[in-house]
């Protein structure tokens, strides 16, 4: 496999040796990545990796966790989480004794073994490091994190917005349920208000959920501009590079846009984020049922894959596992985001990413000056053009949300200016920008199962307490 041969250090061994013999167990693998949400065994996966990534990364106690991050899974009675913290690894099990582990390492997040590896595999998992980054408490935001709440300049907006968040947060306003974690508003570049649940903070985070999407479609703009990647090209698949594959014709282009034309579960890929399916064995292996390009189907897989064909394009997988942290996250400034991966090494691109909602701002003033960062271009010119103009077999309804390259559009929302796009992530992850106002609006949120977050509405009124004489 010269693609792995290729691949230096630690991440070499650490890859052959996940394919090494000595399991005593089948491999995981469920068509499309598809699994019941609710199945004790997934729900243990979940709580283990969860549990890991808010304590671990974000420094939460497993009793607020249980709270917040857990309240979904409270019903079906699985014992607590154990929090290992000389190992740093969280232990789940459901009720059959099926023990899920998930691992924490610094620089990658946490991993959820796979249920052929145990506790001993975890020295295996693929791994790189990262230079600390510099000091940064004394350097404004979005370079830093030195933000001043205090005094004049534009903090004024903050009081001004005071009721809209409180009303954000008040868990009724804007969706009844809804729990929100962080609020942050920033125009022209400065923060007008931050504001956080208690235990949550500029530097503790959450799951992206979907909004991992529209950072995985930055990484792939990175690629495109250093030439790696070109999105009218069938995608790079190596599993469908044998006979007359007829998905071998599938475009990147048509992958960001949602419309592979793949067989799948739309969103369910449970097995793969909580169940220790690889990345691999779930996107590449789905069936073509509707030509490519001529169907639009909101796809967990077909973002996981725009990620397995930069795997194959980069050739080597040390730096495909630094390529988002060297190309994109590090260069404007999050540092407080961990982009995870399956037990294998791949990028579980279409969800797990965990970072904070100050991140988040800096990710969305990326988005709202089209690709520069403090006068670097970090995304190619049009590339924000291109994710915000509507995938052509997906026009949105009058008063709906549109589509277009792994953003969703707001163009037709009442009370919202023309040209504003946003993330959307389960659970209430949004990354809302304004372009007529140079405005980026970030709201994370756990908000429990079946309660939903009107950020349309929280845009609306920004927008209109802010700038009331050009509504």
């Amino acid at each position: 496999m010269k693609r792995i041969l290729r691949a230096g250090g630690l991440v070499v061994l650490a890859v052959l040796a996940a394919g090494a013999g000595g399991e005593t167990e089948p491999r995981y693998s469920r068509p499309a990545g598809a699994a019941e949400s609710s199945a004790p065994f997934i729900a243990a996966g979940f709580r283990a990796l969860f549990t890991c990534s808010a304590h671990f990364h974000a420094g939460r106690p497993l009793e607020d966790i249980l709270r917040v991050e857990l309240a979904d899974t409270a019903a079906l009675g699985l014992p607590a989480p154990v929090i290992d913290r000389e190992r740093g690894l969280v232990q789940a099990a459901d009720l059959e004794g099926n023990r899920r582990t998930a691992v924490y390492r610094h620089s990658m997040g946490c991993t959820l073994l796979a249920p052929h590896q145990r506790v001993a595999d975890s020295i295996r998992l693929p791994y790189v490091e990262f230079r600390p980054s510099a000091p940064l408490d004394r350097v404004p935001f979005p370079a830093g994190n030195l933000v001043v709440v205090n005094g004049g300049g534009t903090w004024s907006h903050g009081r001004q917005l005071r009721a809209i968040s409180d009303a954000t947060f008040d868990g009724e306003s804007y969706g009844s349920g809804s729990l929100t974690t962080g609020l942050v508003v920033v125009a022209g570049g400065r923060i007008l208000l931050e504001h956080y649940r208690p235990l949550f903070g500029p530097h503790s985070g959450y799951r992206t959920w979907s909004t991992a999407k529209t950072i995985s479609a930055a990484v792939i703009g990175v690629a495109v501009a250093e030439g790696l990647l070109d999105i009218d090209e069938a995608a790079p698949i190596p599993e469908w590079q044998f006979g007359n594959d007829p998905r071998a014709a599938i475009t990147l282009r048509q992958l960001l846009w949602m419309a592979s034309g793949l067989a799948g579960e739309g969103r369910d890929t449970d097995a793969i984020y909580f169940g220790g399916q690889d990345v691999i064995s779930a996107a590449t292996t789905t069936p073509l049922e509707a030509a490519p390009g001529t169907r639009w189907k909101y796809a967990n897989n077909d973002t996981l894959l725009l990620l397995r064909a930069l795997r194959a394009a980069i050739d080597d997988d040390h730096a495909y596992l630094r390529y988002p942290y060297d190309k994109l996250l590090r260069r404007i400034g999050m540092f407080d985001t961990r982009m995870e991966t399956d037990h294998a090494g791949n990028f579980i691109a279409s969800s797990q990413v965990y970072t904070t909602a100050r991140d988040l701002a800096r990710f969305g003033l990326l988005l709202a000056k089209d690709g520069v960062w403090q006068g670097e271009r970090v995304l190619p010119e049009g590339w924000v053009a291109f994710l915000t103009t509507p995938a052509p077999m997906r026009q949105s309804a009058a008063g709906g949300w549109g589509y277009g390259a792994q953003v969703w559009l707001l163009n037709d929302v009442p009370g919202i200016p023309a040209g504003t796009f946003t993330t959307l992530g389960t659970k209430g992850q949004y990354v809302t920008v304004v372009p007529a106002h140079d405005l980026v609006i970030v709201r994370t949120g756990v908000d429990p199962a079946g309660a939903r977050f009107a950020q349309d509405r929280l845009v609306a009124d920004i927008v209109a307490e802010l700038y009331p004489a050009v509504r």
